[in-house]
Order: structure tokens, then sequence, then C-alpha cells
């Protein structure tokens, strides 16, 4: 398990929100979870999916299982959260 920081959390988590906002991912259009640790640095990569799975917990993602690994998408129904979490 990757001990992650606070301040490294938020950082991380408005980041992927942001992008799958950008990108239009709100269940129609998904992320594979190598197309969500792009743009990261080397060292971070492992962070991004305990950060990604935590917000799968909180329902502020979702996550579904396909052919070539998981992919991620905005949750519809926590759009009031997700509104909060990319200021």
């Amino acid at each position: 398990m990757v001990k992650i920081s606070r301040g490294d959390y938020i950082r991380i988590a408005k980041t992927l929100v942001r992008k799958l906002f950008k990108l239009g991912c709100w269940g129609k259009g998904s992320l594979y979870q190598d197309e969500l640790s792009d743009g990261f640095p080397a060292e971070e990569k492992g962070k991004i999916m305990a950060v990604a799975d935590a917000l799968v917990r909180q329902g502020i993602l979702c996550k579904k299982s396909k052919k070539y690994g998981h992919k991620f998408y905005l949750n519809t129904e926590r759009r009031d959260k997700i509104d909060q979490i990319k200021r």
C-alpha cells in the first residue's frame, strides 16, 4: 500500500476529476486506468490508482471492468461534490 499525504491526495484527486470532466467522462465516455495516469510524473504513478480507488469508494468516480482493464468515469449522482472538487 502506498502512503499518500493529504496534500498529494487532494492535488491528485482534483487533477483526476478535472481530467475526466474536461473529457466528458460521465458514463458513456470513460478512461482506462493507463490513460488516467497519463501526464503525471513517473514517481506518482502508484499514487494515482490508490487515489482513484478511494474516489470510487466515496462514490465520486465509478469503475467498470472491460476486456483490457478497468475504465473510470464520473458519477452523475454526485455532480455537486464533483463541482466542489474541481474548483
